[in-house]
């Protein structure tokens, strides 16, 4: 029997942020609706069967993909270095993307695997926290993601929200957390609890990413380089930061009431 997905549906199951990934059971069958939705949003939407197999819809059918890059083909990949093509891949060497194979100790490697150690993290801790708090995790691996594909596939990184608030609201919330979010800044403290001390790990890995991007996209003369990957990346441990707040008051104001705080100025209001 199909799954049938319904617009109540997708915002019973998934905070549906602006440029965000989900993922839909293979047989589903979506009313009008719940397809305008998912384009309004500009949602990335693969499909999943019982065997772990990934697709996207083309035409109305199901073409099966690769996870990370969304291709149903494999490229030819050359040698970096001697621009030669890569028949029989060494251990030494691995892809930059689907076309380029490089040295394993590429600094663009570290980047991508600080980057899947902090996806990892997120995974991680959505299966420990309740509902809110994992829809907000949610949000946050979806956006690695985006981040780890728009690196591989070597595209812009298009502007995203996290539980529907754009980059600037985060910034916003985390630099006057006392303002919009009634309790002032963090310093990390056993006092604080479990989950707190789970998310604050997050954050920290999600800074360290940064950072290492930050050594692989900005030259010596200050020249930047995916400029959106950073940003994105700066925002993310906004995010977390916020989350960490929000849990430790054990309060869950929805995006609407926290850009009604930002509009009108305080937490109080």
């Amino acid at each position: 029997m199909s799954t049938f997905i319904t617009e109540d549906w997708l915002r019973a199951n998934h905070t549906l942020s602006e440029g965000s990934e989900i993922r839909l059971p293979a047989d589903s069958r979506m009313t009008p609706s719940a397809r305008e939705l998912i384009d309004a949003r500009r949602l990335l939407v693969k499909f999943q069967d019982d065997d772990g197999r990934l697709f996207v819809e083309t035409e109305e059918k199901l073409q099966p993909v690769h996870g990370l890059t969304s291709e149903s083909v494999a490229q030819v990949a050359h040698c970096e270095l001697c621009q030669q093509q890569v028949k029989e891949k060494p251990d030494t060497l691995t892809h930059l993307n689907a076309h380029v194979f490089v040295a394993k100790n590429d600094p663009r490697l570290a980047f991508r695997a600080s980057l899947d150690s902090a996806i990892a993290m997120a995974v991680w801790l959505q299966t420990e926290f309740d509902k809110t708090a994992a829809l907000w995790l949610a949000d946050i691996r979806s956006l690695l993601g985006n981040i780890m594909r728009a690196d591989a596939l070597e595209q812009a990184l298009p502007e995203q929200q996290l539980v529907g608030l754009s980059a600037d609201d985060l910034h916003r919330l985390s630099h006057q957390p006392l303002k919009y979010l009634g309790h002032d800044h963090l310093v990390p403290d056993a006092a604080h609890g479990r989950e707190v001390a789970l998310l604050n790990l997050l954050r920290t890995k999600i800074r360290e990413t940064e950072i290492c991007a930050a050594t692989v996209f900005i030259g010596a003369d200050y020249h930047v380089q995916k400029a959106d990957l950073l940003l994105a990346l700066n925002r993310l441990s906004s995010a977390v930061y916020v989350l960490m707040i929000l849990c430790l008051k054990k309060e869950w104001p929805d995006a609407a009431t926290l850009l009604r705080r930002l509009s009108g100025g305080s937490h109080a209001a």
